[in-house]
């Protein structure tokens, strides 16, 4: 065990837990059910439960628990310790306006994809998606963009926690022909994926990358139910997209 893994909190641990438990139920829970959603004892999530009222992170309506928006702070500091949101902000508002697309971006956790900014048009998705939703990274554009500029131990890291479900009848189930779509991406520089998260759902996605060249980010252009094909996505967006992520990378500090 690593010295860093020594020294770690683990009733720090238990509680992040107990919070992130909230955004898979989606509803109040009461001690049993967090207890369920965490792996923890009753008596443990019910500590961690108190802690957190305690704290604000947390509210209480008789037996039953629900996060409170003090959390916001939690997520609030990720965005304004990082300089890139504050110019993607309105360098994706520019692109979905001027193309009528909506434009996203997205960080990497696990095999998930992490939206972090968005600019959405009146197209409407029947799967919401704001700051902070998650998606498999294997079945979304940002994803395959994301993948595709891991290392190869990251890589192997990375997709042993896939979860290869059919999401549509075009969802991709088959990791040896995702790895060799994630080394085509990789070459063009870009992904784009029709209807395998959502069907009806197009996106093209490009990489962010800071001054050094790390990738950062990945940002995309969607589309829901359109006439539109993907080749429309490619020869009228694409060109857009690359200029964009080239104005956000000169603007960024050193």
């Amino acid at each position: 065990m690593s010295r860093d893994a020594d020294e770690r909190v683990n009733s720090l641990v238990k509680g992040l837990e107990v919070l992130k438990a909230f955004g898979r139920h989606h509803q109040p829970m009461n001690i049993t059910e967090v207890a369920s959603e965490t792996g923890l004892t009753p008596a443990s999530a019910r500590r961690m439960l108190l802690t957190l009222t305690g704290l604000g992170y947390v509210e209480r309506e008789g037996k039953r628990f629900r996060v409170g928006p003090k959390v916001l702070d939690l997520g609030y500091s990720y965005m304004a310790s990082t300089p890139l949101w504050q110019i993607v902000q309105p360098a994706i508002e520019r692109l979905s306006e001027s193309l009528k697309v909506s434009t996203s971006v997205a960080v990497l956790d696990g095999c998930e994809i992490v939206f972090t900014v968005r600019a959405n048009t009146r197209h409407v998705s029947s799967v919401l998606v704001s700051t902070g939703t998650r998606q498999p990274a294997h079945v979304t554009s940002m994803g395959r963009v994301l993948l595709a500029f891991l290392t190869p131990e990251q890589l192997d890291a990375t997709l042993s926690l896939a979860k290869f479900e059919r999401y549509t009848e075009k969802s991709l189930t088959d990791e040896a022909k995702l790895r060799l779509i994630l080394k085509e991406v990789r070459l063009q520089n870009y992904a784009i994926v029709d209807s395998e998260w959502e069907a009806g759902l197009k996106a093209v996605a490009v990489p962010l990358r800071n001054k050094r060249g790390d990738v950062v980010a990945a940002m995309n252009a969607a589309v829901y139910h359109s006439p539109l094909d993907t080749s429309y996505l490619k020869e009228n967006v694409l060109p857009a997209m690359f200029e964009a992520a080239a104005q956000i990378r000169v603007n960024l500090p050193n």
